[in-house]
């Protein structure tokens, strides 16, 4: 999976460092995001017949299929909710999606769902660990987004993680005020705040990779203002992406479409279509 993937310069947003993830990639494998097919009109999320906080319905109507990853966010219905897991939904079908809530003090009908932001990576790692362990998913993310809230010093009345990067928009586009985009070859990226690896995500090519680009970056700009300090000493961005790189390849032949990976150090999941990566992502713990 993801061959000869290497480590490329790092690029400074401000204390958040990003390090380039480059692949010589020709496999022309092509998606819609959530953001273009609700755009476009061409497909929708709603709520099952009988709503349910752990899971919606989305429909995509369009003749592309959609990549829809982890942590993505939509907003609206009776409560705001992020994807536990990366899915791919073929073009003219419609798929049940795993969820959970991120806003703890609402169930109350506002209108249809919309596209949020991406989950910060801490939120992430608690997903990546909900698929090795047993834990109480929902209970552990409402808790983080609530030290979070106390973090930041931001006031949500539903304890809303999307108040969150509301909140801090400002704070958010300083970071990204002078990044244009990352070069053609680039498939994903390490995320580094501080002395810390925050997390990485990697995709099937250059095209699919730029499509979340700023999404991705904006999440983790979001972890890197509470990092300002260096603290420890740094982990080896490359030693941390060749581990996630070496066990991932490992189950080349799993015919699962969503793949867990566990290392020493870190937990994640790749998602894959025909046996052919398309989205991984992979967090410390």
């Amino acid at each position: 999976m993801f061959q000869d993937a290497k480590v490329s310069e790092p690029i400074f947003l401000r204390n958040l460092i990003i390090y380039p993830v480059e692949a010589k990639t020709e496999n022309g494998f092509s998606v819609s995001t959530i953001e273009e097919t609700l755009s476009a009109k061409s497909g929708e999320f709603h709520e099952l017949e009988t709503p349910d906080i752990n899971e919606v319905v989305f429909e995509n109507r369009g003749d592309n299929p959609v990549l829809v990853i982890d942590g993505e966010e939509i907003t609206g219905s009776l409560q705001n909710r992020i994807i536990a897991t990366s899915n791919f939904v073929a073009a003219k079908t419609s798929q049940n999606l795993s969820v959970v809530c991120v806003e703890e003090g609402r169930w109350q009908d506002i209108g249809g769902f919309r596209t949020g932001y991406c989950s910060y990576p801490q939120i992430r790692t608690i997903l990546a660990k909900s698929l090795h362990k047993k834990i109480d998913t929902q209970q552990t993310i409402w808790h983080e987004i609530n030290r979070k809230l106390t973090a930041t010093k931001i006031i949500s009345k539903t304890s809303s993680m999307h108040d969150i990067f509301n909140n801090l928009q400002d704070e958010i586009s300083r970071y990204v005020e002078d990044f244009h985009s990352l070069n053609h070859r680039t498939i994903g990226f390490v995320g580094v705040a501080g002395n810390r690896i925050l997390g990485c995500d990697i995709f099937a090519n250059p095209e699919v990779y730029h499509k979340f680009e700023n999404k991705l970056i904006r999440s983790y700009a979001l972890d890197a203002i509470e990092y300002q300090k260096k603290i420890g000493d740094m982990t080896d961005v490359e030693q941390f992406l060749s581990a996630v790189l070496t066990t991932s390849s490992k189950k080349k032949n799993c015919t699962s479409k969503n793949i867990k990976i566990k290392g020493d150090r870190f937990l994640g999941q790749v998602l894959t279509v025909n046996n052919q990566p398309i989205h991984l992502s992979a967090f410390p713990v």
